[in-house]
């Protein structure tokens, strides 16, 4: 396989990652937000609630480990273009941290009981 063959599979892989975790963690606030039966088994049932958070922690370290080997691979694959890699994997990663903490903190306000 050539360079851009592999940049090209490697980027489709990056953005499948995003994609899934993005439906994941929009899914779980929807379901939260219109579900009464979803809601009340996350607000009543703890230890529930603390299971789907490490869940979506393991779930969200492992997309971090993934684009990180990915955004180094980019990286060596195409060398004069690595500072654009650079910018569009910082946004990546900042675009896991914004699903985690939007899981995280409708889970946390599950937690609360409130």
């Amino acid at each position: 396989m050539s360079k851009e063959e592999i940049s090209k599979q490697l980027e489709l892989y990056s953005n499948s990652i995003i994609a899934f975790i993005a439906v994941q963690s929009l899914i779980f606030c929807y379901n939260f937000g219109t579900s009464e039966f979803f809601n009340c088994i996350l607000k009543n049932t703890k230890g529930l609630s603390v299971f789907l958070a490490g869940i979506f922690f393991f779930a969200y370290v492992l997309a971090w480990i993934a684009h990180y080997r990915i955004f180094k691979m980019l990286k060596e694959l195409n060398g004069e273009y690595s500072q654009i890699v650079k910018s569009a994997y910082i946004g990546k990663f900042i675009a896991i941290c914004v699903f985690f903490i939007l899981q995280m903190v409708v889970i946390g306000y599950a937690i609360s009981g409130k």
